[in-house]
């Protein structure tokens, strides 16, 4: 049997004291319900990751729902998570560099990106910002590559571990260390500047 994307919000509040790991075996086994769950636990978070990712929010909201309908359609197969979250951030993460590659006719080598905006939540403490002040700080975490970039949302914003990243971003653990331990150094250099906390408006 398929699922649409509109079969997928359902009531799940009965998982609400289950361990993740056992909703995922539900899902396995073919309940609706559990989907549901991940679905609007997730989905939220999903977003904000992916539309850093991509800026295009149509293929963000597109990806998440057939990444939804796969898990159902596929459900039999799908492997034991322990770990929900980062398996949904990795499973979204290779679809949207998937469709970008296919969109910009280029190789997903080519298509890495990480992008960021001020943060919706912190809208209204940017307009106590200089709105030059605001830009030069946007600038300068823009100089930080994109992986570098990923990297520090996953561990510090996402409060996600380094192995957790790194089975996301496909890569090393050393690598993902390198890559925040490189990026932190290259941010320090303008601490004199302004306040480390203003970073966190960007992510």
């Amino acid at each position: 049997m398929s699922l649409s994307a509109r079969d997928i919000q359902l009531s799940s509040n009965s998982f609400s004291s289950k361990q993740e790991a056992d909703i995922w075996n539900y899902l396995k086994a073919g309940d609706k319900k559990a989907l549901s769950y991940f679905y609007t636990k997730y989905f939220n978070s999903l977003y904000n990751y992916g539309s850093k990712i991509s800026r295009d929010a149509g293929l963000v909201e597109d990806c998440i729902q057939d990444l939804f309908v796969e898990f159902w359609n596929k459900r039999e197969g799908l492997s034991e998570v322990s770990q929900v979250k980062y398996y949904l951030y990795k499973s979204l993460r290779r679809k949207i560099l998937y469709k970008r590659s296919l969109l910009l006719r280029l190789p997903l080598a080519e298509v890495d990106s990480f992008e960021i905006e001020l943060s919706h939540k912190a809208h209204y403490l940017s307009q106590q910002i200089n709105s030059d002040i605001r830009e030069k700080i946007k600038q300068m975490v823009n100089t930080l590559t994109a992986k570098q970039k990923e990297a520090i949302f996953l561990v510090y914003f996402e409060e996600l571990s380094y192995e957790e990243a790194a089975v996301i971003m496909e890569l090393k653990i050393k690598t993902v260390y390198n890559l925040i331990h490189l990026a932190i150094a290259k941010l320090r250099q303008n601490k004199g500047r302004f306040s480390p906390a203003v970073f966190s408006l960007f992510f």
